[in-house]
């Protein structure tokens, strides 16, 4: 048996030592965003307590040894206006100390203690444009069964993979250009929302397009000529909820591998932190799609993607990023119990750098 839980940080200090101790505990250890900070101020034996800014606009007072007190982003500020972090020669600049004073009284006298609560400030993202490019090694495992689930072709390899990457964000678009060429597969996309409605909140309803091609070299043509190498196309439109950065839609559209046009149903999310309003470390590309042709129940011909794609800032520019893809096909044959079914499996690990203005 197992037990797993988290706790929220505290910060303890020691303001006084000695026989009237007194001991200062924040949760969490400072003031973040739009979250609070409790203060616990602790004296065995003292008569009172009182915690106030340093400029008297915040003031907590107690009877007893113990003063609990929620201190607010704004604890302190005359102005009523928190500042935004800022970057100076490459240093981001988030923290801002909120002076205060700290009195423990114990039989008619008082002592004073000076503290400095810190509050963490959130950058302001003004950044509009990104460009990525990414090196990553892929681990694939491929198989196409025939008829009795008769194994045609199997393989498990690994290669290189370069990925290419263009982003613009602001209030009413997010647009995305992507590419990847590794040893045997290729492709592009363009994603393109516009957002149509916007709300107070920021978050915005718009409608979204998508524009993909892809390339295969591994398919075993020799096994097959219905296997032979050919590129894919696929156009689909959809609505779309989307704020600065991110985007998500649901889409329908069309699939053509040049023999066959499909119909395609997916759901795409777009996450980039380096674009989003506040600026955080992530970029996280999600997708699913289906794509079938005529049938009278179950069409034959059949493809199916699952991808999800992270990467992690490490350094300023600098993420290391994790992708998984599985990738199911089904190709009609003479006699429906000879079909062909085929699946990839990927795994890729690697490195991306970004610029972003």
């Amino acid at each position: 048996m197992a037990l797993l839980g988290c706790a929220v940080a505290t910060q303890p200090t020691q303001l006084a030592g000695g026989p009237e101790p007194v001991r200062l505990t924040t949760r969490p250890a400072g003031v973040h965003g739009e979250q609070g900070t409790e203060a616990v101020v602790e004296s065995p034996g003292a008569d009172s307590i009182a915690l106030e800014s340093e400029n008297g606009l915040d003031r907590y007072w107690s009877a007893g040894p113990v003063l609990t007190a929620t201190l607010a982003r704004d604890f302190g500020d005359s102005l009523g206006a928190i500042p935004e972090a800022v970057r100076w020669h490459g240093h981001l600049l988030d923290r801002l100390q909120r002076p205060a004073k700290i009195a423990v009284c114990r039989a008619g006298q008082c002592r004073e203690f000076y503290h400095e609560f810190p509050q963490f400030l959130l950058e302001h993202n003004r950044r509009t444009v990104a460009l990525t490019a990414g090196l990553s090694t892929a681990f694939a495992r491929r198989s196409i069964t025939g008829g009795d689930r008769t194994v045609l072709f199997k393989e498990a390899l690994n290669s290189t993979v370069w990925s290419f990457q263009a982003e613009l964000a602001d209030r009413r678009w997010n647009a995305r250009a992507q590419g990847f060429m590794g040893q045997d597969e290729r492709g592009a996309s363009l994603d393109v929302s516009r957002m149509i409605k916007p709300s107070a909140e920021g978050l915005g309803y718009g409608v979204a397009m998508h524009v993909g091609v892809t390339h295969d070299d591994w398919l075993p043509e020799h096994s097959n000529p219905i296997l032979a190498d050919r590129t894919v196309y696929q156009v689909s439109i959809g609505p779309s909820v989307m704020i600065k950065g991110i985007s998500a839609s649901s889409q329908v559209g069309v699939y053509t591998d040049g023999r066959e046009t499909l119909q395609v149903l997916s759901t795409r999310i777009a996450v980039n932190g380096n674009l989003t309003a506040v600026r955080s470390p992530v970029t996280i590309s999600a997708e699913k799609t289906f794509s079938f042709g005529s049938g009278a129940i179950v069409s034959r011909r059949r493809d199916a993607v699952d991808r999800i794609t992270a990467g992690v800032y490490v350094l300023n520019n600098f993420a290391v990023n994790l992708g998984l893809t599985n990738h199911r096909s089904a190709w009609p044959n003479h006699q429906p119990s000879d079909d062909l079914q085929g699946s990839e499996s990927l795994i890729t690990l690697g490195g991306q750098y970004s610029f972003s203005w």
